[in-house]
């Protein structure tokens, strides 16, 4: 298995309605700094002795769980990670600098496989925002020949290299619950706006059902967190009972935290307002006929397409009638355009700051892998360190 490509698919969904986020790394633990030959030289000092320094420890790489993060976007442009080596100790018995440990950050609930050919062994679910885990440990440093001096081995000429890095591959596996997700009939314009709000690429055209699964980005709230925002393919009349694309996606929405229902409120040959409540009322009806009573989500209702005249003239009257025969507050945006984005993303994140988010739980039990550094009963027999020797040159 390659490790310098990175696989990404966030339009997949599986059965149990999450999408899945994946990633493919190689990490590199530094090498450690070598310890090296000296002798005191040193004015009306003759005999100065072997004064060579240990190397430096090599540094490690950690990962660490973050909550703020919600996918594996930032693996995108680097799929190569390596820590600092060590530095060679130097004369006067002075020791050489460590390398730096290298962080690396991931989403909260992301599972940590490690690669070993075609195998794969899950060895840490990051399930706790600021847990770490060492993934890769740096070498430690040789030692210089100051350590190898004796009674009967006065000018030692002994040092060893410092220990090499570990070197894995790891694939990064996060499966993502939608922050936000948004519903409509198709055409509502779903597509459209995120791409207008995550940068996405989703495709849009004009006849229904462009979007066969779902499209995913990722939305800079106010607050300044990321949220992700799941495109949600149209549902029609029946799609509860498997009509359409089916209930497939209604079982997505049911682990997505905030809906934001979107309306296209314009219909040749009928009022607005009348259109606007027709669509409204038969994605609800869907949603409340699912097994699970998906009304009772949290949701914001936008009337999209607000660039429309016809739209724009009558929507004033659809906020009153909304009002009265919903109770629902209804927003008016142009996904197009742009227009209105703000106000809705404001909305969006005040309602997420108040929707707690659901862990999800994860059958697999990871594998504790040892090494010989990390062994619980150390009672082994160690096999003897290599040493080298600096030869002289003849003359």
């Amino acid at each position: 298995m390659s490790y310098n490509h990175l696989f990404i698919r966030t339009s997949e969904v599986s059965y149990n309605t999450l999408m899945i986020d994946l990633a493919l790394i190689k990490v590199e633990a530094g090498n450690g700094g070598d310890g090296v030959v000296s002798f005191r030289r040193e004015k009306f000092v003759p005999r100065g002795g072997p004064d060579g320094g240990d190397g430096g420890s090599a540094g490690d790489i950690i990962m660490v769980a973050d909550h703020n993060l919600a996918t594996l976007m930032d693996f995108r442009s680097k799929v190569e990670y390596k820590a600092g080596n060590g530095n060679a100790g130097e004369g006067k018995n002075k020791k050489g600098a460590d390398g730096e440990d290298l962080i690396i950050k991931v989403p909260m609930g992301t599972l940590l496989y490690k690669v070993e050919g075609d195998k794969e062994i899950l060895i840490e679910d990051m399930d706790e925002d600021g847990k770490e885990i060492l993934l890769a440990r740096g070498g430690k440093g040789g030692v210089g020949n100051f350590r190898f001096r004796s009674s009967t081995n006065q000018t030692p000429r002994q040092y060893t290299k410092g220990g090499k890095g570990e070197v894995k591959e790891i694939k990064l596996e996060v499966k993502i619950i939608s922050d936000v997700g948004l519903i409509g009939a198709p055409n509502a314009g779903k597509s459209t706006l995120i791409n207008s709000l995550t940068n996405s690429n989703a495709k849009v055209a004009s006849y229904p059902f462009t979007t066969l699964s779902p499209n995913l980005g990722i939305l800079r709230l106010a607050s300044g967190e990321d949220a992700v925002v799941s495109d949600i393919p149209g549902l029609i009349e029946g799609a509860s009972e498997g009509k359409g694309l089916g209930d497939e996606f209604l079982r997505h929405i049911e682990r997505t935290r905030l809906l934001v229902h979107m309306i296209d409120a314009y219909e040749q040959d009928q009022d607005v307002v009348e259109a606007a409540l027709k669509r409204y009322e038969m994605i609800q009806t869907e949603l409340k006929e699912y097994k699970v009573d998906l009304t009772k989500k949290e949701q914001i209702v936008v009337i999209n397409k607000m660039d429309i005249t016809e739209i724009k003239e009558g929507f004033d009257n659809i906020v009153k009638e909304f009002k009265k025969e919903k109770g629902v507050k209804v927003l008016g945006i142009s996904a197009v355009t742009g227009g209105g984005l703000d106000v809705l993303i404001n909305v969006i994140t005040e309602k997420l700051s108040k929707i707690k988010k659901e862990p999800f739980v994860v059958k697999e039990i990871p594998t504790k892998l040892y090494n010989i550094k990390n062994l619980p009963n150390k009672r082994i027999v160690f096999g003897k360190r290599e040493v080298f020797e600096l030869k002289l040159k003849s003359r």
